[in-house]
Parts: structure tokens; C-alpha cells; sequence
């Protein structure tokens, strides 16, 4: 649902062989562990990745499995997909209903935690903790107030080398005030000099490629720096990583309406591609022309898209509760060409449920691995439900 760290899709590191313009996903989900309730979000860190949402167990099979309690939090093999008994920091709120971890980052040894919740372990934390990568301990630093308690808490985190960035809906954070946007150090002190603002709560957020400015998206028409001095920002709105200062990069205005929501991002060096819920638009603005976003496609899905991925240099994995996309057929997910959102019909696995919506789409480039979260109980004829791993040859 929201991107946690960014990097260059597609660039080369000693551990891992760049990704293609042209991937092979296969249909059929890798035989991994599960969830009993809805994903949020995932990020992968060292040897695991981490998964986060509004579970209790988790399951080696739809059935039971093998399962053991996790609540809201837990982590898996990033090789073999079996979960890990030994790493439980339980996420807990008065109401378990309302309780979720809505977004992951990975940053200085840590797992940042956001989403609505009152403890990570019968700690009392408020909307935001970290918990040691390896131990699952939680920081005893990372203790900031976010909000009121009525408050719908963090619903987006991305993570830099040096800063936690975080959005949702609060006005305040350790009693100063910080309108829907806030940034940290990594030891867990509020950046008292980042104090971007956004007019109504923020649901996505990522970093540039260079990392030198943040995005932010949501429903808001406005947004502004350090000074409160708020500019038309429809939807998005862009912002110096270290000063907060608010970025003249925007889309022009008339092209996004009132009561769309930008839910999630996907960033390159020249583009920026997002999912609105409301009237089903997806958009691809450009980032290579000036402070001008100008837009580059316009698709309309059969249903929202709530989340988006990069997949190498010119793929895009799209998923939501859509029945079709650009007017192909598919189950809430689909891989699309960056270039124009035209549909890559090589890759359309079937999911079922009730209600099938994907909230979470999640590359791990150095195991070529595509993940997806959501709400579904059978993917391509497998039981797999609400987490699942696809292989991809680069």
C-alpha cells in the first residue's frame, strides 16, 4: 500500500542480476507461508521479509497448517517463504478491528512500523514503533505521540539512509504541531527543521531516485514547507528530503478531481505512475520535463487500484479489486508497460475470493521475487490466502 524504501528499478548491485525491459513472471505462486487476515504492507531487510497488516496467525497452509500467532506483524524467509516463530512483536490496539499495520520500512537495523495501534509488545506505542530486524525488540527511542487517539494514525512511511519520513491523518506529533507529514532521525527524534504540510491526511509516500525529495499523495489540494504557507498541489506534492521546503514540481492542474486519493506510488528517475481511488484513474506523470509533471497516460480500471510496484525499467505491477485493466481481463493484479499502461498480457494470474483486492504489491529485485497482499483465498488454483510470492526470471 505504500513504498517504503525506493531504489533505480532496474539497477545492478554485486548480489543481483539487473532486471530486464522484459521480465517473466510465472502464473503459478511459490509454495510459501500465509497470513489468516488482510497485508497491508511487506519489505524485504537482510534475510526476511517482513509483513504487516490485520492478522493473528500466521499459516503454512490455508488450512492451518502449522501456524502459530502473529499478530499484525511477522516475518518469512526470503529464500524458502517459511515463516519465523521466533520473530512475534504482537501490534495491538483496544479494538483489534481497527488495529493495523498499514506500512513498512527498513532503516538502521530497524523495521518501522506505522498504521492505527496503541502497542508493539505491550509497549505502549502510538501509531509508530521500530522493533530490532534481527531480535524483533522493540527501540525503546522510537517512542513519539502521533496524533490524538481518535486520530486514523501513519498510513505511509519511506525510509532514506539518514531519515524516516511518515504521512497519514494527525495535527501533532509530541505535542508540535505537524500537519499530516513528519520526519525522523534514525535513532527516533522528530526532525524539528522538516515540517512539511499537506491540507488533508497524506496515504502514500516515496523518494525520488536521487533521494533528495519526498513524494507525497493523497487526497489534498494543497500543500506546504516549513513557512505554512500552502500552493495548489492536486493530489501530489513534492519535497526537499532535508529542508522540507516544498518542491515547484506538480501536475497541472484540472487533471485530478476533488475526492480522488493517490494510495500509492511507483518512481523512476522519469516517471511517476499512481493509482487514485474514486473514479478508477490510473496516471503516469513525467518527472523528466522541468517542474511541469505533464502527464504521460490516463488509465481507467474496472474497479479501484490501490497499490503499485516497479517491476525493472519499463514494467509496472498494478493491483487492486479491479476486474479489468485498460480493457483486458484480469482478477486484481496486472503488469503493465510503463511507457503507455497498455496491459503485458503475459502475466494475468487468476485470484479468488469474496472479494478479491490487492493492497500491496512488493518487488524484491535481489531474489527476483513479485509479492502481493491483500484480500484473496486461491491464486491460480493454489489456497493461498491474503500473502503470496510469484519467481521472475530477470
Amino acid at each position: 500500500m505504500a513504498v517504503s524504501m525506493v531504489a533505480v528499478a532496474g539497477t545492478a548491485s554485486a548480489d543481483h542480476v539487473p532486471i530486464s525491459s522484459s521480465p517473466t513472471i510465472s502464473e503459478t505462486p511459490d509454495p510459501t507461508w500465509m497470513t489468516n487476515g488482510r497485508v497491508w504492507a511487506i519489505v524485504r531487510h537482510g534475510d526476511y521479509v517482513y509483513v504487516g497488516g490485520n492478522f493473528t496467525r500466521v499459516r503454512q497452509t490455508s488450512s492451518g497448517t502449522g501456524s502459530f500467532a502473529a499478530t499484525d506483524l511477522a516475518r518469512f524467509d526470503a529464500t524458502t517463504g517459511v515463516a519465523d516463530k521466533s520473530w512475534t512483536p504482537d501490534v495491538t490496539g483496544s479494538d483489534s478491528n481497527i488495529t493495523q499495520v498499514y506500512s513498512l520500512a527498513a532503516a538502521g537495523g530497524k523495521i518501522w512500523v506505522g498504521g492505527k495501534f496503541d502497542a508493539v509488545d505491550g509497549l505502549p506505542r502510538r501509531n509508530l514503533a521500530a522493533v530490532d530486524a534481527l531480535t524483533g525488540i522493540v527501540d525503546p527511542n522510537v517512542d513519539p505521540v502521533i496524533g490524538a487517539e481518535t486520530a486514523p494514525g501513519i498510513k505511509a512511511i519511506a525510509a532514506s539512509d539518514t531519515k524516516v519520513y511518515v504521512g497519514g491523518g494527525f495535527s501533532s506529533v509530541d505535542g508540535q504541531g505537524r500537519r499530516n507529514l513528519a520526519a525522523f532521525d534514525l535513532s527516533g527524534n522528530l526532525d524539528t527543521m522538516w515540517r512539511s504540510k499537506a491540507s488533508t491526511p497524506v496515504r502514500s509516500l516515496a523518494l525520488s531516485c536521487d533521494k533528495a525529495t519526498v513524494f507525497a499523495g493523497g487526497a489534498f489540494r494543497t500543500a506546504a514547507s516549513n513557512d505554512g504557507v500552502f500552493f495548489p498541489r492536486e493530489s501530489l506534492a513534492r519535497f526537499d528530503a532535508t529542508t522540507g521546503q516544498l518542491h515547484p514540481w506538480h501536475i497541472p492542474q484540472g487533471i485530478v478531481s476533488n475526492g480522488e486519493v493517490a494510495v500509492d506510488m511507483a518512481v523512476t528517475c522519469g516517471r511517476i505512475t499512481v493509482p487514485y481511488t474514486g473514479p478508477n484513474y490510473n496516471r503516469s506523470f513525467r518527472l523528466d520535463d522541468g517542474d511541469t509533471g505533464t502527464m504521460a497516460w490516463e488509465i481507467k480500471s474496472g474497479g479501484e487500484a490501490q497499490t503499485v510496484a516497479m517491476l525493472g525499467p519499463d514494467k509496472v505491477v498494478i493491483g487492486g479489486h479491479f476486474g479489468q485493466f485498460n480493457d483486458v481481463k484480469t482478477t486484481g493484479i496486472a503488469l503493465i508497460n510503463l511507457s503507455d499502461g497498455t496491459v503485458d498480457t503475459s502475466w494475468l494470474p487468476r485470484l479468488e475470493a469474496n472479494f478479491v483486492s490487492v493492497w500491496e504489491t512488493y518487488v524484491d529485485e535481489q531474489s527476483h521475487k513479485v509479492y502481493i497482499g491483500g484480500l484473496f483465498n486461491v491464486v491460480e488454483g493454489v489456497p493461498q490466502t491474503y500473502f503470496a510470492r510469484f519467481s521472475f526470471t530477470p
